[in-house]
This record gives C-alpha cells, sequence and structure tokens, in this order.
C-alpha cells in the first residue's frame, strides 16, 4: 500500500505497513495516524536523527490474549549509543513455563513490578520524538499498541523502522538475519544473553551502527527509509 506523506512542504511516497489484519485498525485511521506521525525532513542526516531502539518480552505470541513482561530501549543520537533503559513488567497473570524457558523472566520477578499502564509515561518520556526502531517490528508495535490501548493511553505518534527488513537490505550475504546469528556473522562481542529487552535492543543498535559503516552511501533520512522499506505506525 503507499501514501503519500506531506512533511513540512516535502511529498515522499512511502511504502507504509499497517496493523490492518492483527488489530483491525481501519484505513482512516491508519491515514490518520500517517498525517500525524513525528517525522523530521527527508533530507536530515541519519546522524542528525534521535533514533530508539525498542525491544519486548511477551507471555506469549497473541497482543490480544497476551501480556507485556518487559520492555527495552536503547537511544541513539549523532551516531552512538547515549542510553539504555529497560522496564520489567507486572502481566497481572501467570508467566507460561515454555515462555519463561526463552527469556527468563519468572512470575518472581515481576510481581513486585509495575504494571504498562504505570511506566508507560516512563517509555514516552525516553523516546521523546524519537524514530523507533525494532526487529520484526510488527510483533512489538502490535504489544504495545495493544497495551496502550487496554490502558486507555493515547497511541504515541512516533513511527517505527523494521530492522529486519533493513537489515535483509544491508547483510544480503548473512546465513540467517535473526539477531544472534548477525551478532556472529559480523563479529560483535555479546557479553549478555539475548531475549531480554534492553540486551536485545543495544545489539540491535550496535548492529545498526555497524550497518551505517558499511553503507555510507546511506546518509538520509530519504535513503535510510527506502532500505527499510517503509514505516510502520501505531
Amino acid at each position: 500500500m503507499q501514501w503519500k506523506i506531506k512533511r513540512r512542504g516535502l511529498m515522499v511516497g512511502l511504502a507504509v505497513s499497517l496493523a490492518v489484519s492483527a488489530i483491525g485498525i481501519s484505513s482512516s485511521i491508519a491515514q490518520a495516524a500517517i498525517d500525524n506521525a513525528a517525522l523530521p525532513r527527508m533530507s536530515t542526516p541519519i546522524t542528525n536523527l534521535s533514533l530508539v531502539m525498542f525491544d519486548t518480552e511477551t507471555t506469549g505470541f497473541s497482543p490480544s490474549k497476551d501480556r507485556l513482561v518487559e520492555l527495552g530501549a536503547v537511544k541513539i543520537e549523532n551516531g552512538q549509543i547515549v542510553a539504555r533503559t529497560n522496564w520489567l513488567i507486572n502481566p497481572g497473570r501467570k508467566i507460561p513455563d515454555r515462555v519463561i524457558n526463552v527469556h527468563g523472566i519468572s512470575d518472581e520477578m515481576v510481581k513486585d513490578k509495575p504494571s504498562f499502564a504505570e511506566i508507560y509515561p516512563e517509555f514516552l518520556a525516553f523516546i521523546g520524538d524519537s524514530i523507533l526502531m525494532a526487529h520484526n517490528a510488527r510483533f512489538d508495535v502490535d504489544f504495545v499498541r495493544a497495551e496502550i490501548l487496554r490502558a486507555s493511553q493515547p497511541l504515541p505518534s512516533n513511527t517505527t523502522v523494521d530492522t529486519l527488513k533493513l537489515f535483509r537490505k544491508w547483510y544480503p550475504d548473512a546465513p540467517s538475519h535473526k539477531v544472534g546469528a548477525l551478532i556472529d556473522f559480523i563479529g560483535i562481542q555479546k557479553d549478555e544473553d539475548l531475549h531480554r529487552g534492553d540486551v536485545d535492543a543495544e545489539m540491535q543498535s550496535m548492529i545498526f551502527l555497524d550497518g551505517l559503516n558499511r553503507h555510507p552511501n546511506v546518509k538520509t533520512l530519504r535513503q535510510f527509509l527506502a532500505d527499510a522499506g517503509g514505516l510502520l505506525v501505531f
């Protein structure tokens, strides 16, 4: 689906992925979200952008039935990682053993933690007007969106780039484009186990920064979004 986004007098054709099937957003609501999206000029150098990589851990795979148990985020400014944060979240339900075996987050770890509604203002303050990024972003965006609506809170105007699409473009020779496989392919040192929100977000950020170094011709937001295949909206 192609949308024309007018931002500060600039008309740019972008391929935008919308959550019309997973959560049932109508095309009119999606269009309104795109129109209100906070985007700088397409000619903005990537090094001048504020970017936030985020990652979620959950009780399962269904945004409508499952809940977040962790939200991690890493901020990139001037081409460098400048901040890293993480929230453990009480999902209000038992975490299945099969899921605990993946991310290691137990009921005991989250029983005294805040709800999503309580940490959401902190997440908004951290991301500000940054462009968001996530790996296989539809999953993370859908889960965060479901939690926001469940908490009767306003959706952010931030747009999200899917780094899975981006990394497939930037690393065509990689045998796999999963985060762990890309870390090994690139040779990034990993001191912490994956499948935790802040750790995954930082590893994805390091892959992104390595990709920028490998593709010096990608200098502007326009070129960045072209390689990433467009944007997602909440």
